[in-house]
């Protein structure tokens, strides 16, 4: 029976063992992701939850419009009142009282004429709704330049990983020259020593590029709305080709194309219409008004439609705002102030953009004739190497010699990577000030 018992249990164990190692796996494992740049930037505006918050902000300000519109539209209330008059004195004027009253009825009002007032608060609706959608367009300029270092920044990683394990694997094939000259007893210890602490010195530069690869990988897969057990793999490389930007071509396409500028612009259209609509306050407002109301009283609770009857008013109302504290004139203050805050955010804005433009061109100037230097180094550094290495081989230079002959191509390598990062990205700061479209989008 025990015997019975212990197979049950071994067979229970073993199933439980087959399902963990076939089915966790899979559940666990995430998709395969080919990355290029426009598909990190369509993704990451699905996950933008900031693109979310800019289209309800348009949504919102589109309600507020018709918010503002309903004002010039007729209104229509309907009331009925039911009221016991349970104590009341007995004199002259309450001798017709009786004890139960109710009144229904309809009041239908339409403003006809506020000097702007509406007109001008629907039109500064208007303007906050374009400038909304001009922020919106912002936040995906926004996006895509975020997402474009996010993924240069990645690619930059792998690349200086990729250096850096090829580092590692030239200093391997250092260590097996000097075992060949070995073998011909040419050798100190002191080189067999010290080729060995090259190698093992190059694996925590290696273990370091490699935790900064999937530490920016990670901020990737987050800006993308990637799942964190998803594996991307980045397929679009650095731009190798750069044109040459012409300055003033590029200012006129950013006061042009910059949607940041537009909406300041449309700001300040908005805060004029409020001008106007609040300085329309402090003059007389006509509408016009009817009642209608059916209506009587009587000594029981159900009244009954013998004591009703129908009453009719129809008219004009001029409202005269003659004193009201202050309060219409400095609204309309605040609302000059507001729009003298909307001017000069709209120049602080055509200096900042026209400044980071500036700068921008200025860099991207400099970072070619630092790449061109950095293709020079690169393969100068690689035939030195490489020569270095055959010399090495025949003994004709030190160890030292060649580590320090390795070392520099390595930096030579790494520096070029990253003036292809800065290149790249300045690019696309310049197609995010001044260019209408990205040619990644």
């Amino acid at each position: 029976m025990r015997m019975m018992k212990g197979l049950i249990f071994l067979k229970s164990a073993f199933l439980l063992w087959v399902f963990v190692l076939v089915f966790v796996p899979t559940a666990t494992a995430g998709k395969t992701i080919k990355l290029t740049i426009p598909t990190a930037i369509s993704m990451a505006f699905e996950a933008s939850e900031d693109l979310k918050i800019s289209e309800n902000e348009i949504l919102r300000n589109i309600s507020k419009q018709q918010e503002e519109r309903s004002y010039a539209r007729p209104t229509v209330i309907g009331q009925v009142v039911w009221s016991n008059n349970f104590e009341y004195p007995d004199i002259a004027t309450t001798a017709a009282t009786r004890e139960y009253y109710v009144d229904s009825g309809l009041t239908l009002s339409q403003t006809l004429f506020t000097f702007g007032r509406i007109s001008n608060a629907v039109s500064a609706a208007k303007k906050a709704v374009d400038a909304s959608r001009f922020n919106k367009e912002s936040t995906r300029q926004d996006i895509v330049y975020n997402t474009k270092f996010c993924y240069f920044n990645t690619l930059l990683a792998k690349k200086i990983l990729e250096i850096s394990e090829e580092s590692y694997e030239n200093a391997k094939q250092n260590k097996n020259i000097l075992e060949d000259r070995s073998a011909q007893g040419r050798v100190s210890k002191y080189d067999n020593i010290k080729i060995s602490a090259d190698i093992s010195s190059r694996l925590p530069t290696v273990n370091n590029a490699r935790a900064n690869f999937i530490s920016t990988l990670e901020t990737l897969k987050v800006a993308i709305g990637a799942a964190a057990g998803d594996n991307v793999e980045l397929v679009d490389g650095f731009l190798q080709e750069f044109q040459e930007f012409d300055r003033e071509d590029l200012a006129l396409a950013l006061y042009k194309n910059q949607p940041a500028i537009k909406a300041l612009v449309e700001m300040i259209k908005e805060k004029e219409a409020s001008i106007k609509s609040k300085k329309a306050t402090l003059f007389p407002e006509i509408s016009a008004f009817a009642t209608w109301n059916h209506k009587g009283d009587g000594d029981d609770c159900y009244i009954g439609k013998d004591n009703l009857d129908d009453y009719g008013v129809a008219g004009l109302k001029v409202t005269v705002p003659v004193w009201v504290g202050g309060m219409d004139r400095e609204k309309l203050r605040q609302a000059k102030l507001d729009k003298e805050d909307a001017e000069l955010q709209y120049a602080k804005g055509r200096e900042k953009y026209l400044l980071l433009l500036d700068k921008a061109i200025s860099e991207y100037r400099e970072y070619l004739k630092t790449l061109e230097a950095n293709e020079d180094a690169v393969r100068l550094a690689e035939e030195a190497f490489l020569y270095s290495q055959e010399l090495f081989g025949s003994g004709q230079v030190s160890l030292t010699d060649l580590n320090d002959s390795e070392l520099q191509l390595t930096n030579a390598k790494i520096n070029k990577e990253i003036t292809l990062f800065n290149l790249n990205m300045t690019v696309a700061l310049v197609e995010r000030l001044a260019l209408k479209e990205s040619p990644h989008e």
